[in-house]
């Protein structure tokens, strides 16, 4: 436990020692500030569950289970605990897993009361910066491009609905079904594709994605179902996973002949000789709402009920900020080493502000904000503030309409032409930020250049300049 030798708390004090195991029973329990409890209730408290015990305590706040979630250290400058026929005190909290090999089996929690270590509060926590804190570092590593990168356990979820669609992966990968993944862009749906497929039973066969909004259609039938010369991802996936990105950018005409082939698992060569026969699963997503999609007319109404037999919606991340603490951290250790910073420190402003943003773009645009502060913060620097994002940060706010244009209600027009005017009016904003740029305009809004241009002839936006 490397963890352990650098204790958030002054000369390492601490006043209280907890360890659960994954059930959440406390196995041990020594506290020796009578506020939490005395040493005789210390050992009562061993057998029970832990959020029994503490009645304010649940999943998602506790110290504890976050650390046994996460798979990395939690610290917590502000845990309010209240047990059970006690008053309710504030502590400092500091959560480590427990591992058995690769198994997490428990978590080991030290803490002190709020004030007790005798320092001041200097506005920041501490970050899981050890190479085996987090499963995350698999996410980065080169692969063949023919695996799936992200496991299961890459998938940050303390928000309880996102902890309901990751459970779901091992559902939809324990079938051959087809699967449709619903959720904005930047909410995760390539990693829960790739989990999906590393989940099931054909995690060593190959894994092909696609995306078919930023690919002409000539060349998207070519790379779908071959050519003389070359085979397609579906013959090239047989036995494995094809992940289908953004299927309503694919034509009806494509979408069709997909759903014939899919249907009746045989594939023909170009002149209609020699079949091949093949077996694959197929994970499709959308990042507009279904019934849209299949009203004007991008996306077929059977392909629809084809691959969505299975259906993981993935919700926006203004809609689980418990998690972005989570994401921050990922994503400093990722960027240490591209920048060659240190950064050991998350500020709580910092945390506090980038809980208060919408996140159109979601994790996306919220690595893209923190991308920039690793870029920019001072090589000397262990801590991130929210002084080194600040400047990104407000760009993003300039993006995003003011409250008061959001609650006008009744709204005059309908609901499709209230969406495709926030829509026009996002690109234009973003536009304006990139000085007509349509390359860096696609950046800020954090979409495939295909996607915006197709965007810009829909609402026929005048371009400045490219």
């Amino acid at each position: 436990m490397n963890e352990m030798k650098n204790l958030p708390f002054k000369d390492g004090y601490i006043d209280g020692i907890t360890i659960l195991n994954l059930e959440g029973e406390v196995l041990f329990s020594a506290k020796f500030n009578a506020k939490l409890s005395n040493p005789d209730e210390s050992q009562r408290l061993i057998g029970k569950r832990y959020l029994d015990l503490y009645e304010n305590l649940t999943p998602e706040n506790s110290t504890l289970y976050r650390a046994m979630q996460t798979g990395g250290p939690v610290y917590e400058e502000n845990q309010y605990v209240k047990l059970a026929g006690k008053d309710g005190i504030t502590i400092k909290a500091f959560s480590i897993p427990i591992r058995s090999g690769d198994r997490i089996v428990g978590a080991i929690d030290l803490s002190c009361q709020e004030g007790q270590d005798g320092g001041s509060n200097d506005d920041r926590v501490e970050i899981a910066l050890n190479e085996e804190s987090f499963r995350s570092e698999q996410t980065y590593k080169l692969i063949n491009q023919m695996r799936a990168i992200y496991e299961y356990d890459d998938i940050i979820a303390i928000n309880r609905q996102m902890k309901n669609a990751k459970e779901y992966i091992k559902v939809v990968a324990a079938c051959n079904l087809p699967v449709m993944l619903c959720g904005e862009i930047g909410t995760g749906k390539e990693m829960f594709a790739h989990a999906i497929h590393n989940t099931s039973e054909k995690r060593d066969a190959p894994f092909l994605s696609q995306n078919c909004a930023a690919t002409p259609e000539p060349l998207l039938e070519n790379v779908l179902f071959g050519t003389p010369e070359s085979k397609g991802i579906l013959e090239l996936a047989d036995g494995g996973t094809v992940f289908l990105d953004e299927i309503d950018g694919m034509s009806p005409y494509l979408q069709y002949k997909l759903l014939r082939v899919l249907q009746s698992g045989v594939l023909y060569g170009p002149d209609g000789s020699v079949p091949c026969r093949f077996s694959i699963k197929v994970i499709a997503s959308l990042s507009r709402d279904p019934e849209r999609c299949i009203e004007d007319g991008t996306l077929r109404k059977d392909v629809y009920y084809y691959l969505s037999k299975l259906t993981i919606s993935i919700p926006p991340l203004r809609e689980r900020r418990e998690d972005i603490r989570c994401f921050v951290e990922t994503y400093i250790k990722k960027y240490n080493p591209v920048f060659h910073k240190s950064i050991r420190y998350i500020s709580n402003k910092l945390i506090d502000k980038l809980q208060e943003c919408a996140w159109p773009g979601n994790t996306g645009e919220l690595e893209q904000v923190i991308i920039y502060g690793m870029s920019v913060v001072d090589g000397k620097s262990d801590t991130l503030r929210f002084s080194d994002v600040e400047k990104r940060y407000r760009t993003l706010m300039r993006l995003v309409p003011e409250e008061d244009d959001m609650q006008k209600f009744p709204p005059k027009d309908s609901l499709d032409q209230a969406v495709n005017s926030y829509e026009r009016e996002i690109i234009q904003r973003a536009f304006t930020e990139a000085s007509g740029n349509i390359t860096e305009a696609a950046k800020i809004l954090n979409i495939p250049r295909q996607t915006l241009q197709r965007k810009i002839k829909q609402y026929q936006i005048r371009q400045i300049s490219e």
